[in-house]
Formats: structure tokens, sequence, C-alpha cells
């Protein structure tokens, strides 16, 4: 007999559509799985076999040939176990063929028969609404994934026995549909520190605030202590929370990763602080079977690395690429692999080993050295950051019980406000913040005074300034013109752009 249900593989974060065909027949026994199994999948062979005999089902010494369609396509995880079982069930009479040929099934399987979650469930549901699946069935542990996705049957198994003994008797549990707007509104600003914790440093609070309101890169420069990663920890809190669209993106990613915890979505935008220790593969993402980086993760939030200039310089050198494509490609001899990775990148640093310089008094590294300790993050990826901020060593009176009023709700009222305005302005658009417009967009949506316009051309003629970094003062400049309100560009604007590029210029 012959059986067909449907199954997904996922490459990057995109799933691809996979027949998986059981014929069982006469002749010699056998047990052959053709279509680019990877090992994973040629292992299902072992557990679904144990799994079916150790859950009552009698699997007769036949011929048995399953096809995982298309052949060009390599089929990678554990995830194929349930429609390998469930197909093998239909072809072998335990279940009515017809009754599973429009379903697509995704779970690994214990050897007692009981299904086990796997990862990336949310897009594979996500891919299966899109493509008109009827139905999908998923294991139990994965049924919170699947209820933020509507327009979709999606049911839950616990178990071979329970999946046969539900379908013919019509009873499969249903997943119930969550409300993606309530779950967002509840957990939206869940566990955020606040900037009221950072004492002082209310230029550097400033800059933070600007680079948020635009999605701007963000580089600190200063000594330890004085606050740096204090400061970008706390940038989720003052950015405007994730839309459904973008909660639903995001949660893709951390569901394809395995990270999707507390049986929720990402509902806030995420902050990743990769240690300078890290590979950049790690970073970047891939691998034999390719897995999305620390870039990826920090789609639509913040990469923060810490400690810039200790990080291996062709780590840093292998951002420059996503920073302006916002994506990852990986390509492998059998497929191409794509990772998004639209994300704020936040730099730290400090201005030489010591961390002192230019303060002599403790500071005893030779200009040298500290031309090339700062020298590891220069160039190509210096030149993609908007803004640059030194982040001054304290003062005995920051330390008073005065309270700033650069806290976190204050901050992010201005950043809403300006969210508000770049919303309105790129509503015909596919772009939401100012730092992600083109030239084109700029000569557009950028409208200076003549006296903004002359300052800023004394400053790329005085600074040997790039094209991009050209551009970038004019793309912080509309954000701060926004935090003020105004539809035109002044000369204060393009003035405090310039200032937050001095160190990048020295």
């Amino acid at each position: 007999m012959f059986c067909r249900v449907f199954s997904a593989a996922v490459c990057g974060v995109d799933p691809q559509l996979v027949s998986v065909e059981v014929d069982v027949a006469g002749g010699l026994p056998a047990f052959h799985m053709v279509g680019l199994p990877s090992s994973e999948v040629r292992e299902a062979k072992e557990r679904v076999m144990r799994a079916l005999e150790n859950s009552g089902f009698e699997v007769p010494s036949r011929r048995i040939t399953i096809n995982l369609s298309p052949a060009n396509i390599r089929k990678n995880g554990a995830g194929f176990d349930l429609p390998i079982a469930a197909a093998l069930l239909g072809a072998l009479g335990y279940i009515d063929p017809e009754s599973v040929s429009e379903t697509m099934f995704v779970g690994e399987l214990s050897l007692d028969g009981s299904a086990l979650p796997v990862n990336g469930i949310l897009p594979i549901a996500v891919f299966a609404r899109e493509n008109k699946i009827k139905r999908l069935l998923i294991p139990e542990k994965n049924g919170f994934e699947g209820a933020y996705v509507s327009g979709l049957e999606i049911f839950t198994v616990s178990s071979l026995t329970g999946f046969v003994r539900d379908l013919k008797s019509r009873s499969l549990k249903r997943v119930e549909q969550a409300d993606l707007e309530r779950m967002l509104e509840e957990n939206y600003r869940s566990n955020l520190l606040d900037f009221r914790d950072v004492r002082g440093q209310e230029s550097a609070k400033r800059a933070t605030m600007i680079a948020a309101a635009g999605f701007h890169n963000l580089l600190y420069v200063g000594p330890p202590g004085a606050g740096k990663s204090l400061m970008a920890a706390r940038i989720p809190s003052i950015i405007r929370r994730l839309s459904p669209d973008e909660c639903l993106e995001v949660s893709k990613i951390y569901s394809v990763a395995g990270l999707l915890k507390d049986e929720t979505l990402v509902a806030n935008r995420p902050f990743r602080a990769p240690h300078h220790s890290i590979s950049s593969a790690a970073l970047i993402g891939g691998s034999a079977n390719p897995r999305p980086g620390e870039v990826t993760l920090a789609h639509k939030g913040v990469l923060f690395l810490d400690e810039a200039a200790e990080f291996k310089k062709d780590t840093i050198e292998v951002l420059r690429q996503p920073l302006e494509e916002k994506r990852i490609v990986i390509n492998r001899a059998n497929y191409r692999a794509v990772f998004p990775a639209d994300f704020m990148l936040v730099m730290a640093a400090n201005p030489c080993k010591c961390g002192y310089y230019p303060d002599r008094n403790l500071c005893h590294c030779t200009d040298l050295e500290v031309r090339k300790y700062f020298g590891k993050i220069k160039g190509p990826v210096l030149d993609r950051i908007d803004i640059c901020v030194a982040v001054e060593k304290l003062n005995v009176e920051d330390f008073s019980d005065k309270v700033s009023e650069m806290d976190s709700e204050h901050m992010r009222k201005n950043v809403e406000l300006a969210h508000r305005v770049q919303e309105e302005r790129f509503r015909k658009e596919t772009i939401h913040f100012n730092a992600q417009m083109n030239n084109q967009q700029i000569e557009t949506y950028c409208f200076m005074q003549d006296s903004a316009k002359k300052i800023l051309d004394q400053a790329y003629n005085k600074y040997n300034l790039s094209a991009r970094g050209y551009y970038k003062i004019i793309k912080v400049a509309r954000t701060i013109a926004d935090l003020e309100e105004s539809g035109e560009i002044r000369k204060e604007h393009i003035l405090e752009a310039v200032g937050y590029r001095n160190h990048l210029m020295d």
C-alpha cells in the first residue's frame, strides 16, 4: 500500500515543503529511505520502527520504501519522525490514507512512541498557512507556538497510539488560538532595566536616546567603570515595542534556534551581548547545518559588543555585510540559507589597553600603543557607526541622591515621538527608521537649511569624510530634528550630528 503526508524542511529560517511518501510492497524485507536525508533523518528508521512496535503496531517484514520529495533539498533534523510514522501507519492500513492526505506532520518520536518537541514549529506553521495546508499536527509541547498562528487548523499529538485513536474518533486535540496583541501588552517591558540606575552621563544618555530614536549604530568610548555597558543594557527599555508582525518574525528565528522560553513568543526587542572570544561562525551563523548566529538572534533588536577592541579583527570585519545588506547569506554545496540581520549595533571600547587615555596620570600607554589598540576596530566597520560618544569618568557629584530626568520613561516618550514621525514619513516605504534610508530617500526626506548644508560641506572637507560618513551625518541630524518635531534640518542639528563623529575622525 501507499500513503503520502506532508512535512517541512527548514533551511535558514525559511521552511520548504516536503512530501513524505511511504510504499509497502512484497519482496525481500528491506527499509530504504531516499530523497537526500541527512544522518539525523536516516536514524529515523530505528526510532520510528521501535516506536511503532512499542506502541502496539505490528510492522510486517516487507519491502518498505520512504521517499522525501523533492530530492534536491537536504533534509535535516529529527522532525521527520512523526510524518514518516504517520505515512507508514497509513500504508500499513492502521489509518485511512485519505484522512491524512492533506495534513502536515512535524515532530520527533521517542522509542515508546511519545511525540517530542522540535525546533522551528512557528515558521513551519506560518509556512503551512501561506501554502493552504489543510491542517498541521505537532507535538503537544510545541502547541504554544502554533497558538499564535491564525487561519490554520493545528492539532497536537502526545503519542502514536493517542494519534491513531483520536484520528479514528475524530477527536484530535485542537490548539486554541492565542491573542498575540494581548501577549505583547502583558509581556512588553517585563524585566527591562531602567536608565534611572545610570548616574550622571547626561550627554551619553542623550546620544543613546538619539541612536534609539533612529535605530542608529552607536559606539561608547570611555574608561572602565564609567557606565558604558550599563547604558547599553538599557537600550531595549526605550525602543518602541515589537509590532505583531515583528514579534512573529523574531520569534520564528528563536523557534529555529530552540530559544523560545516560558511557552511564549519574544515580546521585547532582543538584546544580544556575545563575549569577545566568540568565533566568526558563531557571530554570523554557519556550521554544516547553518544555524542562526548572534547577528540574526539580534534581528529587530540590539547587538552589543562590549570591549570591542578585544574582539578578533576578522570577527569584527564579518559584520560589514550584514550592516549594509541586513541579512546573512550562507552557501553550501547543496543549498543556500538566508538569515535576516536587521539589528542596531552598539559597541563599547576603552580608548587604550589600560583604559585611561588621555589621562596621563593614570595611562602609561605610548601613542603607538593607543593607536594600535583602538585601530582594531577602525576601518570599514567603524565607518558604519552613526554615533560615537565619549563616556567620561564620573565625578563625585554624580553620586548624589538627585534623580536624573533622563530615566527610561522620559527617554522612551521622546523616542516614541520620533518613531511616530518616522512611521508617518515612511508609510509608503519599506523602511521604518531614519538609519535605514538609502541615498534617494535621504534626498527626498531630509530637507536642510542653507546654513546647515554649508556646515555639512565644511565638515566633509575638513575631516576627509567618506560618502558613507557624509550621509550618516544627515541621517543622525534627521533624527535629532524629529525629536524636536522640526520639519527641516537646521544647523544646530548638523553640528550635533558632526560632533558625534569626532572620535571616528581622529
